[in-house]
């Protein structure tokens, strides 16, 4: 872990070869409310990416947000995860597609029919059974601003991912 640590600015550099990651936003957004985005996630074979809390080995994404003034990131929202244990450290993983979700706030006094852009500059950790890679992405989409527009119908299979509330 301390040496994934270490090259983790050292590699920053690199493109995402291991797990491609794309923004998915869930359809047109009204001022005022907010609408959902996705970081699509889609590990290589054999590879996986990490939980929010990776456990005893791993790390978890960073994201750094570029959006427009009066938009605002929520927290991200994470799937449900898999339990992987290699030499007795048990992790939190990804081994398939998966997705984050982020609600996004839309300003009272965004204008009806504009677009607005949304970036991400993301850090997430790829790996195997047997070695890890930083990764590293720029993400981008455009956001309509205005009612109607057919939402993205993965958004719904990826919100039925998320751990169901305690209560």
């Amino acid at each position: 872990l301390l040496l994934c640590v270490l090259f983790w600015a050292g590699a920053a550099q690199a493109q995402p070869t291991n797990i491609a990651a794309s923004l998915v936003v869930e359809g047109p957004a009204q001022p005022g409310k907010t609408v959902m985005l996705a970081i699509h996630m889609r590990p290589k074979p054999g590879w996986h990416g990490y939980w929010s809390n990776p456990g005893d080995a791993g790390l978890g994404m960073s994201l750094d947000w570029i959006l427009p003034d009066g938009f605002q990131a929520g927290a991200p929202q994470y799937p449900v995860p898999q339990t992987l244990l290699i030499a007795g450290l048990m992790n939190h993983v990804y081994k398939g597609d998966y997705a984050l979700l982020v609600p996004l706030k839309v300003p009272s006094d965004a204008k009806s029919g504009s677009v607005a852009p949304v970036s991400l500059d993301a850090r997430w950790l790829a790996c195997t059974d047997e070695i890890c890679v930083p990764e590293r992405g720029r993400m981008a989409t455009r956001l309509r601003i205005g009612a109607g527009g057919k939402p993205d119908s993965r958004i719904e299979q990826w919100r039925a991912r998320l751990p169901a509330p305690l209560d």
